[in-house]
């Protein structure tokens, strides 16, 4: 998949953010190939724990979510100076039966709140992922509905309501969008 500079990236969060947290975007993004490492494919519960795991991480604003994302086997995309109110990563990595999965992950601070926000894309053409698997990753309440053809589209939220997702698979392309209400800014920040 062609990637985009972070600067561009980090536009196109912005300009996103706030109708993701109503709804979830159909993908228009071509499928990606599909990656053939030898190894077995990558389940459907191992794979939404993965980006569950990945984006709760680098939207919440701490210390070492790049570090930890690597020892996860993200690879950073080359990054941009974003300025002092948004930190974003871009990053990929390969998953077997999957290919390559692209992850946006970003923290907003505005005057008094933040707002963190991820969002993985990839190719799933083959039906591999079963959407009802992301109910109970790390306390996930929701439901997955289907579409026309092999499409579905997906809901969840955290019990304490801070982290919210949603999803769909449109035509073989899977988004999921993660936004985390991070509350007050701390201060000196």
């Amino acid at each position: 998949m062609r990637r985009l500079s972070p600067r561009l990236v980090a536009l196109a969060l912005a300009a996103s953010c706030a109708p993701a947290l109503a709804q979830g975007n159909a993908s228009s993004a071509a499928p990606a190939a599909q990656a053939d490492t030898g190894g077995p494919a990558v389940t459907s519960p191992e794979a939404f724990k993965i980006f569950v795991d990945a984006c709760t991480d680098l939207s919440s604003g701490g210390a070492g979510a790049e570090q930890r994302a690597a020892s996860a086997g993200w690879t950073a995309n080359e990054g941009q100076d974003t300025g002092p109110f948004n930190k974003v990563y871009s990053g990929y990595r390969d998953l077997e039966g999957l290919g390559e999965v692209d992850i946006w992950g970003a923290v907003y601070t505005y005057p008094t709140q933040r707002l963190g926000y991820c969002r993985v894309d990839f190719s799933d053409p083959d039906n591999i992922l079963d959407f009802n698997d992301v109910a109970g990753i790390n306390g996930l309440v929701g439901s997955a509905k289907p579409g026309d053809n092999s499409d579905v589209y997906g809901a969840w939220e955290s019990p304490d309501k801070k982290l919210l997702v949603i999803g769909d698979r449109t035509e073989g392309v899977v988004e999921l969008e993660f936004n985390l209400l991070l509350g007050d800014k701390p201060a000196g920040n």
